[in-house]
């Protein structure tokens, strides 16, 4: 299945496969995805959207590509969810240590850490974060397979849009 992905900031498209979803996502975007010549929306990408991505892809990398867990690492997921369900609750400070500890433990061997850290200083400096985010943990998997793993995360992301909308 081929999947449009709509600019809502400046009007530009491109379209991907379910390999390149991950990948492909932007702020401010929308995703379609083409049926019998005619395009279907699928879901809106927000800010929180893409930090959301970014830090699921990051746990999930975490507990299944990783030998030795950080603490680090978790502590950044669990304050980027924490920011997630209340941006309030979270300061950008907090985000901000908690992404350069992280950091930290990805430039001692870790892409995991790297992905989790760039999803709460995505939080903390509103960057845009998924393809990145998705690409780290893409090759953290890559002894796994990369392509496996891109393929998972674009089926996660149409299930996050398909439960949004029940």
């Amino acid at each position: 299945m081929i999947y449009k992905i709509i600019s809502l900031v400046d009007g530009s498209t491109r379209s991907c496969d379910l390999v390149n979803l991950s990948q492909s996502l932007s702020l401010n975007c929308e995703v379609l995805r083409e049926v019998d010549g005619s395009h279907e929306a699928v879901g809106f990408v927000n800010h929180e959207t893409l930090v959301f991505f970014a830090v699921e892809f990051a746990d999930y990398a975490l507990n299944n590509y990783t030998k030795q867990k950080s603490q680090e690492t978790e502590s950044c997921i669990t304050l980027t969810r924490k920011w997630l369900k209340a941006h309030d609750a979270v300061s950008n400070e907090e985000l901000k240590v908690a992404a350069d500890a992280a950091a930290d433990t990805a430039y001692a061997g870790g892409l995991v850490a790297d992905y989790a850290a760039y999803a709460a200083n995505s939080a903390a400096y509103a960057a845009n974060s998924a393809a990145y985010a998705a690409d780290n943990a893409a090759h953290a998997a890559a002894e796994k397979s990369k392509k496996k793993e891109q393929e998972r995360q674009g089926n996660f992301i149409l299930s996050y849009f398909n439960a949004s909308v029940v």
